[in-house]
């Protein structure tokens, strides 16, 4: 009976606890529901190494993701995620990666959203994939994607990447005021992906968008003065292809972060809180120990370096030169101002090595230091020599070992022309070795391969690291540039000439009779009307001759004439010419000298002849003649330097010579010509410079008294006019080659 009830009893108990755990596995079933219902969970964070140094970051979430907003920033190099409704959970915030260019990933959760962090220590291309519930980040960190930012330099610099258009633009400049008296500069971007570098410079902010235009409406500055928050104003200018915005600030009391979402930017200036520069002057503080107390009257700096090494558990070994008392009263100061302070009152100094700390005169300790460098120096002087053969590929081999053994280049002028004839001197580059600035070691040599473009080193095996370092950063390709400019000259020209003569002719018989050609051989026949009775005038005398002399028509042979008769009287006729004539011309001359060259090459063509003229020589107490020519070219002469922003630097010399009026000593040179230095953006074109001449000539040729009779008077006057229109402009356009194109 016993054991019956015994049983029951044990049935009974394992019914409450099916009931029991069926109950708690509903609550866990209702909780994973709840925690379904509320968002999704980041779980692990995870990377791997592809192919082609290649890094793919693997996001798993809880349950189906969907597309993250992604956005980045140059400078610092970050890729920014947001996960709208998902919670972190990870165990710790940070992961560390160190593999390529990606330092670690952060995740941080806050209002409602995840946002992933990805750290870079160089921007690079990337691309985004959602797969179920797992969201993968590629970062294309090889080197032919990035092959253009080689030659880049420190300041940071924008580089094409596979991602947006070539037609951003900026839709839109606000700026708010925050609730705790933060200032928000906020950005309407076209394009989400637009690449962004935000850096600060003293105490302004400097904000560029890559490849984004400005409206013109958009070009002004904001001052945001009166909104009572750290910023003082914001100017928002075109700079080439780029747009930038350059945030003045009130004083350096304030912090900065950057957000974006879809395509809104937006940078936060923040005032510090009282406690904020209290912490920003501790961290700029020398000292970092714990602070202690002290005060003692005449203590032997050994007890004092004892106290110091009990308190902070450091071994202090002091010398046996260590000798002396001092006294201290020190309060609430840190251990290691306080020992600063004793050893520099007693001329001593430490060197730290781990947890030992040595203390000794200064003197000695900079004999033992010395003495350690003899001993490395004569250890190098004994350790083997090493053979290594380092390729060139972007640079002269000789050029990278000028800069290894230290040769510099000097230029002398001596004369070639010792009698003085010519007058010229000869320029000659004489190389001298520096040896103090040579990288190499005093038993170290190189030699250079032409043929291969190779360098020969031969040295100790730390410094042949050093030269390859070295070598390392200075082949690097250079960036080169095509340099198109116009040189246009354009001409307008105007002439008009109307005169009159007056002239007295003689009526003849037409058949040749007697008076005919009697006035002398001089006498032409004019086409005046007809007499009656079969008779024609011929000239006789001219009164007034100041008829158009035909200058202006030349090409046509002459002016326009008209004549008609004024008067008869017997066998002569008083007649009237009037004579016109004019010539309009425009020519317009274009030259296009274009060229490439590298970044900080100088690059020169030209096009031309070269006249010959003669001139005398005096030698030997006698007279030669000489023959000389003179160049009569068009010549571009360039130098670029293509600054961190795009921009290019140039040395220009431009002219265009012509051959112009003959002279007795030989022909005369029209010259035309500009030298300057000018800097334009990448792809712009400008004007260097213009020459304009204009020339207006108005002659009245008359006879006194009679030119200026009313009526009557044009009939003894000639006008002429004369405009010529003559203008000289130089353009420039510079356009930086893409490295891609130029490598390949």
């Amino acid at each position: 009976m016993s054991v019956l009830k015994r049983f029951d009893f044990i049935a009974a108990g394992l019914e409450r606890y099916k009931k029991i755990a069926g109950l708690v596995l509903i609550g866990l079933s209702l909780h994973m529901s709840v925690c379904r219902a509320e968002g999704l969970v980041l779980e692990s964070v995870d990377f791997s190494i592809l192919s082609g140094d290649n890094l793919q970051l693997l996001l798993d979430l809880s349950g189906p993701a969907s597309e993250p907003r992604i956005f980045h920033t140059e400078n610092p190099a970050r890729i920014a995620l947001d996960l709208p409704g998902v919670t972190s959970g990870l165990e710790q915030k940070t992961v560390p990666i160190n593999i390529g260019g990606a330092q670690s990933v952060q995740a941080v959760e806050s209002a409602g959203r995840t946002r992933v962090v990805i750290n870079l220590t160089n921007m690079m291309p990337y691309t985004s994939k959602v797969d179920g519930d797992k969201i993968l980040i590629t970062l294309q960190s090889g080197n032919a994607p990035m092959a253009a930012a080689n030659a880049a330099p420190a300041k940071p610099s924008f580089i094409d990447r596979p991602f947006g258009g070539s037609d951003r633009h900026i839709e839109n400049i606000d700026f708010r005021r925050g609730e705790k008296g933060e200032g928000r500069l906020i950005v309407t971007l076209s394009d989400p992906k637009s690449l962004v570098d935000i850096h600060e410079e003293g105490q302004k902010v400097i904000v560029r968008f890559a490849e984004t235009s400005l409206p013109p409406r958009l070009a002004r500055r904001l001052d945001v003065l009166d909104f009572a928050t750290p910023v003082r104003s914001i100017d928002a200018t075109p700079e080439g292809s780029h747009a930038r915005m350059v945030v003045a600030t009130v004083s350096g009391e304030y912090d900065y972060s950057s957000y974006q979402t879809d395509n809104i930017l937006t940078v936060e200036f923040r005032p510090l809180t009282k406690a904020e520069k209290e912490e920003i002057k501790k961290k700029n503080f020398a000292y970092s120990g714990d602070k202690l107390t002290l005060n003692f009257q005449d203590i032997p700096v050994r007890s004092v370096l004892q106290i110091l090494a009990d308190f902070t558990n450091l071994n202090i070994v002091a010398s046996d030169t260590v000798q002396g008392n001092v006294t201290l009263r020190l309060n609430d100061v840190p251990w290691d101002q306080a020992l600063e302070l004793v050893l520099k009152s007693k001329g001593l100094g430490k060197r730290q090595e781990g947890n030992i700390i040595r203390v000794a005169p200064l003197e000695e300790i900079n004999k033992q230091e010395k003495e350690e460098l003899e001993a490395q120096k004569v250890v190098e002087d004994l350790e083997p020599l090493r053979t290594e053969i380092i390729q060139i590929n972007y640079t002269k081999a000789e050029d990278i070992k000028k800069v290894l053994v230290g040769t510099t280049e000097r230029i002398s002028q001596s004369s070639s022309d010792p009698a003085g004839i010519g007058g010229t001197t000869a320029s000659t580059a004489i190389s001298t070795l520096d040896v103090s600035q040579s990288v190499l070691s005093g038993r170290g040599n190189v030699t250079v391969d032409p043929r291969t473009n190779q360098l020969i080193v031969k040295d100790t095996a730390r410094n042949l690291e050093r030269v390859r370092d070295l070598v390392r950063q200075l082949d690097k390709p250079i960036r080169q540039v095509l340099i198109e400019s116009r040189i246009v000259i354009a001409r307008n020209e105007f002439l008009r000439d109307l005169g009159s003569r007056l002239q007295v002719n003689r009526l003849v018989n037409a058949r040749g009779a007697e008076g005919f050609g009697s006035g002398g051989g001089n006498r032409d026949l004019i086409f005046f009307p007809p007499a009656s009775g079969g008779e024609k005038s011929t000239k006789t005398d001219v009164l007034v001759d100041l008829a158009a002399n035909g200058a202006a028509t030349a090409a046509s042979g002459g002016a326009s004439a008209l004549g008609f008769t004024l008067i008869k009287a017997g066998d002569y006729l008083l007649d009237l010419e009037l004579s016109a004539a004019q010539r309009e011309g425009r020519a317009e001359t274009v030259s296009n000298p274009r060229l490439i060259t590298s970044d900080q090459s100088k690059a020169v063509i030209k096009q031309g002849v070269e006249i010959p003229y003669q001139t005398t020589v005096v030698a030997g107490g006698g007279q030669a003649a000489n023959i000389t020519f003179k160049q009569a070219v068009l010549e571009l002469n360039v130098t670029p330097h293509i600054t961190p922003d795009d921009q290019v630097l140039m040395e220009l010399f431009i002219r265009k010579d012509e051959q112009g009026v003959d002279t007795p000593r030989g022909p005369a040179i029209d010259k035309r010509e500009i030298e300057t230095t000018a800097q334009v953006a990448n792809g712009e074109t400008v004007v260097l410079g213009g020459v304009y001449e204009g020339v207006n000539i108005n002659n009245t040729d008359k006879v006194p008294f009679f030119g200026d009779l009313p009526g009557i008077g044009y009939m003894f006057r000639r006008n002429s006019v004369e405009d010529t229109k003559r203008e000289l402009l130089v353009f420039i356009t510079p356009k930086i080659l893409k490295q891609d194109l130029s490598l390949r």
